[in-house]
């Protein structure tokens, strides 16, 4: 008995160590054990409570799975100013976006939410129009207020989870407005969304970005050439901001970090640069002029900036990186991520405050690829270097 207590004790230990690190964790042992899909709300800004009812609406429509919060989970739900979409990755795994395009036009928030966690439950699209179907998605009115599943999107899912259905294999891409769009699309590659905002550190330098870290200096990448000026300030390549002249540039000795000494001091202000990165499963934002296709030459830079939520994950997923002194930055949802152009652009975190701070300057990709977006991308760790850039500068701001 004591023995067996042992095995009991260590089989709920292990559960317990994979449910921290959101993983799948079975009950049981019968084929239809209740599964737990653990899902990260945690970037769903505030849509965090319309996923939390979506989660508790599924838990009392089915028996055979259970949504529970957890940060990082099997399920990572971001916001964008896209449609409302979803990726699966596996049955009880994958990606959603909740799009702010759908809810402007006032598609019900909890039932968007339901909906998009319905497909990494195993449900596809049914446009039908019905208001009773939840996966009717926009085919159903606006003025639809329904979250709930239907009895037959309910069994379905049981079955799934049961094993009594085969899961549709691969990956698979589904958008809020599939029926005006072509029905279950293929995600934009490097993906991306255009600014949210004015950001007063960002810089546009000859076909790279670049951030404003004093008043007189930039950052970017070495690689990049060095221009004979640059705009400050502005999301738009070719206007508003300040032109500023470049009169120095600094190499950093081991890393692809550059500085720029500009000739004269702009008014916008610079991004701080914090002490530290951040763990692997911080969140992050990266700004830049890319190509938003994903092969050389397949397109020119916006006009526009344009930004993608993201995160920082284990070195190891990164090829040839200098783990000390640079960050393996996740490719969102396996399709998004640096291009051509956004070399030496900003990656930056929230800060307690709400001001951005710069952790790191786009360097390269992390698999060694020429198409990009089909890895996490290497960036350079500016805090990790900030009493060199400390040095250079004369002082960073306080």
């Amino acid at each position: 008995m004591f023995r067996r207590n042992l095995l009991r004790a260590a089989g709920a230990a292990a559960a317990a160590v994979l449910a921290a690190a959101g993983m799948l964790v079975a009950t049981g042992t019968s084929a239809s054990a209740v599964r737990t899909v653990y899902y990260d709300a945690s970037r769903a800004g505030e849509f965090r409570t319309n996923f939390d009812q979506a989660a508790q609406i599924w838990n009392s429509s089915v028996s055979t799975v259970r949504l529970l919060p957890a940060t990082p989970g099997n399920i990572t739900i971001y916001v964008d100013s896209g449609w409302p979409r979803a990726q699966t990755t596996s049955l009880g795994s994958g990606y959603v976006w909740m799009g702010w395009q759908a809810v402007n036009q006032g598609y019900h928030r909890t039932r968007i939410a339901t909906h998009e966690l319905g497909h990494i439950l195993g449900l596809p699209d049914r446009r039908t129009g019905l208001c009773s179907d939840l996966m009717s998605g926009s085919s159903a009115p606006v003025s639809c207020t329904n979250a709930n599943p239907s009895a037959a999107e309910a069994t379905r899912v049981n079955s799934l989870f049961a094993g009594g259905l085969a899961a549709q294999a691969g990956e698979k891409t589904y958008v809020w407005n599939g029926e005006e769009s072509g029905g279950e699309i293929t995600p934009n590659v490097v993906g991306g969304v255009p600014a949210s905002e004015n950001y007063s550190f960002l810089v546009y330098s000859s076909g790279c970005t670049a951030s404003l870290i004093k008043a007189n200096w930039v950052v970017t990448a070495k690689h990049c050439s060095t221009p004979a000026s640059v705009r400050v300030g502005s999301t738009n390549r070719t206007s508003g901001g300040t032109v500023a002249s470049v009169i120095r540039a600094v190499n950093h000795p081991t890393i692809d970090v550059k500085l720029l000494q500009l000739g004269t001091s702009v008014s916008h202000a610079p991004a701080p640069i914090p002490t530290t990165s951040g763990p692997v499963g911080t969140a992050t934002r990266i700004i830049g002029w890319g190509q938003t296709c994903a092969t050389p030459g397949c397109g020119s830079a916006p006009t526009g900036a344009r930004e993608l939520d993201t995160s920082i994950v284990a070195d190891t997923r990164c090829s040839g990186i200098n783990g000390p002194y640079e960050i393996c930055t996740n490719n969102t949802g396996g399709v998004a991520g640096a291009c051509y152009g956004d070399s030496g652009g900003p990656q930056v975190t929230r800060g307690a405050n709400g001001v951005w701070n710069l952790i790191g300057a786009t360097s390269r990709a992390g698999n060694n690829s020429s198409t990009c977006a089909t890895a996490p991308s290497i960036y350079g760790d500016l805090p990790s270097i900030r009493s060199w850039i400390n040095t250079q500068v004369g002082g960073l701001p306080v």
